[in-house]
C-alpha cells in the first residue's frame, strides 16, 4: 500500500507543478480547429469518419454512436473495453478475467473465446485493423486506450468499407493528437480494495507554427487484487507495467501528417476460475468446490502483454478532394500461464484423504498450459475521397492491405509415468495471413432530402500455418501424423451496402440499407484427446452475413439527441466455438476439454436498439441524461445444432448514464456521475444443455469538486458489490470483480 500511496501522491506533484497559462479543453481534447467536444455533443453536432470521410454523425444513414473525451472523462475513463463500451446499445464484452482473452461482440455476432480465431467486430487504432494473430487480437490493449480523443462504435455490417470480421461491427479508438497550443493533463488514482495505483497523463508542446508534439503515459502498479494464488502468493488480477506514446504533428499548406510511436510493457489480469463439482458427481462422491475468490495452483498465474507501434497518418487536401494515408506497423507480444487441472498436490491430497475426490480418480496434479504469441502485423490504407455536382455527388475509393506473422506455442506439461515417461509436449504454430482489398463508395442526392448511396469492397485473403508438437523431454517430434499440420485457405470476398435515406424536415433521418459482410475462416491447432467425443478438426471456412437495416436518427429537440435501428442478419457457415466433449468428470475423457471454432450451419440474428441523450440546465448547473437498449436473439437454422439459441447474446441490454455539474462558487464546481448498465437473458453455449448467462445490474458512482483547474474526486465502481458468473461450465465458475472504492485527483492545462 505504501507503494501504491507513493505513486499517487508522486502524480499529484506533478500536476500541481504543471504550467497554469493555458487551459485545454479536456484531458483529450481535440485539434485546436475543431469544436470544444463538450459544444459538440450539446449541439448534436459531432463528427465522425464512419464511411471514412468527416460527416456530422446525425446526418451518416447508419447506426453509429461516438464516445467523445470529455463523456469518457466524466465517467473515470477507460483502461479496458469493458469500461469503454459500457454504454453502448448492442454492444456486450466478453469478460474472460484477462484483457488477453476477452473479446467484444455486437448485434449478436459471434465470439471465439478459448480459440485462435479472429474476432467477429473489426478492431480499429487510428483507422489501421489491429485484430488477429494467435491470442490477444480480439481485444483492444490498455495502451489503445490511453489519451482518447473519440471512440467510434459502428454498428451492423460494415464490410464494404473496413472489411474482414466487421460482421458485428467495427469499433475505432482515435488517440488525441498533438494540437498547436500548450496543454495537458494528468491523473493518480487509487484504489483502496485492491491496491492499485496508476497515473495517467498527456503533454502538448507546440515547436513552432504548425508543429506540435505530444507525449502520453499510462504506469499501474497494482500487486493485489481480489482473487488470490495462496500456494504462490500472488494475485490472479495484479496489474504490474507502463504505456507510453509519442506524436510529431507537422501542419503545412494542405498536408497534415502525424507520426506516431508507442510502447507497452504489462503485467495484466490473466484466466481464473474456481472449481466446482457437486458430490454424487462420478470420481468426487463427497464433491469438491473451492473458495469462491481463493484458488490453490501449483502454477503460478501469469499473463504479461508487451506492444509496440509505429503508425503514419498524412490527409493531403487537393482542392476538390482528400488523399488520406493510414500506414501501421505493430508487435504484440501475449502469454499466460495456466494450471490445466486448478489444483495442487498438496490440495489434492487433502482432499482425497476427505473424500471429495476419489482415490483413482484420474487427476494430474502436474498439468499445465504456458501459451506464448508473437505476432507482428503491417497495414496500408489509401483512400481518396471528394465531391461533385455542387456536393449532391460524394465519392470514395480506397485500397488497403494487411500482411500478418504470428508465431505461437501452447507448451502443456504433466507427471512421466512408466507407461508414458514423457513430461509433457509442446504445440508451435506459425501463422501467415495476407489480405488487399479495393473499396469504394458513392452517394447521390436524388433530391434535397433523399439519398442513395452504394459501397463495395473486393477482397483477397490467402491464410496458411504450420503446425508441428514436440515432446518437451526430448525434442523430439510426438503425437504422429496427426500432430503435423500444413494447411492454407484461400478466399475472396465481394462485400457491399446499399442504403436509401429521407430527411424528415431537416433533424431527423430516416434510411434503409441492405449490407454483407464476412468473417475470415482459419485453422484450429489445440488437438483434442484421442478418446474426446466431438475432436477438434482443423480447418473452419469463412462466416458470410447479409444484414437488413432500417432505423431513424436525429435531433428532435435543442441539445438533444436519438436513434433507433432494427435489424435482421442471415448467417451462412456460422463460425461458433464449441467444444471437444471432455470434462474431468467424462469418464471416457477425463482431461480437460479443448475449445476450438467450427462452421456450425446457417443461421440467423435479429434485434432492435436505441439510444437517446438530452444536455439541460437545473437551475445554475447543468446536466446531461444518455439512456440506451437493446433486444436480439438469434437460432441456428441448419446442420446439428439446428434450433439452439446464438451463445453469448443477451436477450437484453441497457445503460444509463447522468452526468452532473454545478458552480458553488468562483472557480468551485461539485461534480457528478451515475453509469447504470445491465444485461438480462440469453445463452451461455451453443449446447441443448447450456447455462443461461448470468444477469447483472451494475452500478457506478462518482462525486468530486473542481478547484480551477484541479479536481478532485470519488468513486465507488459496482457500488452494491454485485458478483457474477462471467461463464460457467460443468465444472468451473468464472467471477466477476466486486465493488472497488477510491479516490482520484486530477489537473488539467
Amino acid at each position: 500500500m505504501a507503494k501504491g500511496f507513493a505513486i499517487l501522491w508522486a502524480g499529484a506533484a506533478i500536476v500541481l507543478l504543471a504550467p497554469t497559462d493555458t487551459w485545454a479543453q479536456s484531458e483529450a481534447a481535440p485539434a485546436d480547429d475543431t469544436v470544444d467536444d463538450a459544444a459538440k455533443t450539446e449541439n448534436s453536432d459531432i463528427i465522425v469518419t464512419a464511411r471514412r470521410r468527416e460527416e456530422r454523425l446525425a446526418d451518416v444513414p447508419t447506426a453509429a454512436s461516438v464516445i467523445d473525451a470529455q463523456s469518457l472523462a466524466n465517467r473515470g475513463g477507460a483502461t479496458s473495453s469493458g469500461e469503454l463500451l459500457a454504454d453502448q446499445p448492442s454492444v456486450r464484452f466478453n469478460n474472460l478475467n484477462s484483457s488477453i482473452t476477452s473479446e467484444i461482440s455486437i448485434r449478436a455476432s459471434s465470439t471465439a473465446r478459448a480459440t485462435n480465431g479472429d474476432p467477429s467486430i473489426g478492431l480499429y487504432r487510428n483507422g489501421s485493423y489491429i485484430g488477429g494473430g494467435g491470442i490477444g487480437g480480439r481485444n483492444f490493449s490498455r495502451l489503445d486506450l490511453l489519451d482518447i480523443g473519440r471512440v467510434e462504435v459502428l454498428r451492423g455490417t460494415q464490410g464494404a468499407l473496413y472489411g474482414r470480421n466487421a460482421v458485428g461491427g467495427a469499433v475505432n479508438v482515435i488517440s488525441a493528437e498533438p494540437e498547436f497550443n500548450l496543454g495537458g493533463f494528468a491523473t493518480a488514482r487509487y484504489a483502496f480494495e485492491n491496491n492499485s495505483a496508476q497515473f495517467q497523463g498527456a503533454l502538448n508542446v507546440p515547436l513552432a507554427d504548425g508543429v506540435a508534439i505530444r507525449v502520453s503515459t499510462d504506469i499501474i502498479e497494482q500487486d493485489k487484487g481480489f482473487f488470490y494464488n495462496p500456494d504462490n502468493d500472488v494475485y490472479f488480477d495484479q496489474q504490474k507495467g507502463y504505456g507510453l506514446r509519442g506524436q510529431l504533428r507537422v501542419r503545412t499548406g494542405p498536408l497534415d501528417l502525424v507520426l506516431l510511436a508507442e510502447t507497452q510493457d504489462l503485467v495484466t489480469p490473466t484466466i481464473h476460475y474456481q472449481i466446482s463439482i457437486p458430490a454424487g458427481t462420478p470420481g468426487f462422491p463427497g464433491g469438491y468446490t473451492q473458495n469462491q475468490f481463493s484458488y490453490p495452483w501449483n502454477t503460478a498465474p501469469r499473463a504479461e502483454q508487451d506492444i509496440n507501434g509505429y503508425q503514419a497518418t498524412a490527409k493531403l487536401d487537393l482542392g476538390g478532394a482528400q488523399l488520406v494515408s493510414t500506414t501501421l506497423y505493430r508487435e504484440r507480444a501475449s502469454e499466460y500461464d495456466l494450471d490445466n487441472d486448478a489444483i495442487s498436490p498438496a490440495e489434492l491430497m487433502r482432499a482425497r484423504a476427505a473424500g471429495q475426490i476419489g482415490a483413482a480418480t484420474p487427476l494430474d496434479a502436474s498439468a499445465a498450459s504456458f501459451v506464448v504469441d508473437a505476432t507482428s502485423s503491417f497495414t496500408q490504407d489509401l483512400h481518396l475521397n471528394g465531391d461533385a455536382a455542387d456536393g449532391r455527388l460524394t465519392w470514395l475509393v480506397g485500397a488497403d492491405l494487411l500482411l500478418l506473422d504470428s508465431d505461437f506455442s501452447v507448451t502443456t506439461t504433466r507427471t512421466p509415468t512408466l507407461a508414458n515417461p514423457s513430461p509433457g509436449n509442446r504445440v508451435a504454430s506459425q501463422l501467415e495471413f495476407e489480405s488487399y482489398a479495393a473499396y469504394g463508395s458513392l452517394g447521390y442526392d436524388l433530391t434535397d432530402a433523399l439519398n442513395l448511396t452504394g459501397e463495395l469492397r473486393f477482397t483477397r485473403d490467402e491464410r496458411s500455418i504450420s503446425s508441428r508438437q514436440f515432446d518437451i523431454g526430448t525434442g523430439l517430434p510426438s503425437g504422429g501424423p496427426s500432430r503435423i499440420i500444413d494447411a492454407q485457405i484461400s478466399s475472396e470476398n465481394l462485400s457491399y451496402n446499399a442504403t436509401l435515406s429521407y430527411k424528415l424536415g431537416s433533424d431527423v433521418l430516416a434510411y434503409g440499407k441492405v449490407g454483407s459482410s464476412y468473417r475470415a475462416g482459419g485453422f484450429n491447432t489445440r488437438l483434442s484427446d484421442p478418446r474426446a467425443p466431438s475432436p477438434v478438426v482443423v480447418l473452419f471456412g469463412d462466416e458470410s452475413s447479409t444484414t437488413y437495416e432500417l432505423g431513424f436518427k436525429g435531433v428532435p429537440a435543442d441539445r438533444a439527441y436519438f436513434a433507433v435501428a432494427g435489424y435482421y442478419t442471415e448467417l451462412e457457415d456460422l463460425i461458433a466455438q464449441v467444444d471437444d466433449g471432455c470434462a474431468l468428470t467424462n469418464a471416457a475423457c477425463p482431461v480437460a476439454a479443448v475449445s476450438y471454432l467450427t462452421n456450425a450451419g446457417n443461421a440467423k440474428s435479429w434485434g432492435i436498439e436505441a439510444e437517446f441523450s438530452k444536455s439541460f440546465d437545473i437551475g445554475a448547473g447543468t446536466a446531461r441524461l444518455a439512456l440506451s437498449g437493446s433486444r436480439q436473439g438469434g437460432d441456428v437454422k441448419s446442420g446439428r445444432y439446428t434450433g439452439l439459441d446464438l451463445a453469448q447474446v443477451p436477450d437484453w441490454l441497457a445503460s444509463a448514464n447522468l452526468n452532473l455539474r454545478y458552480p458553488v462558487a468562483s472557480e468551485v464546481t461539485l461534480t457528478g456521475n451515475i453509469l447504470f448498465n445491465a444485461q438480462w437473458g440469453g445463452k451461455q453455449e451453443l449446447t441443448a444443455t447450456s447455462v443461461d448467462l448470468d444477469d447483472y445490474q451494475l452500478v457506478n458512482l462518482r462525486g468530486g469538486v473542481e478547484f480551477g483547474k484541479l479536481r478532485v474526486t470519488a468513486f465507488a465502481n459496482n457500488l452494491f458489490d454485485q458478483v457474477y458468473f462471467v461463464a460457467q461450465a460443468p465444472t468451473i465458475n468464472r467471477y466477476s470483480q466486486p465493488r472497488v472504492i477510491g479516490l482520484e485527483v486530477g489537473y488539467r492545462w
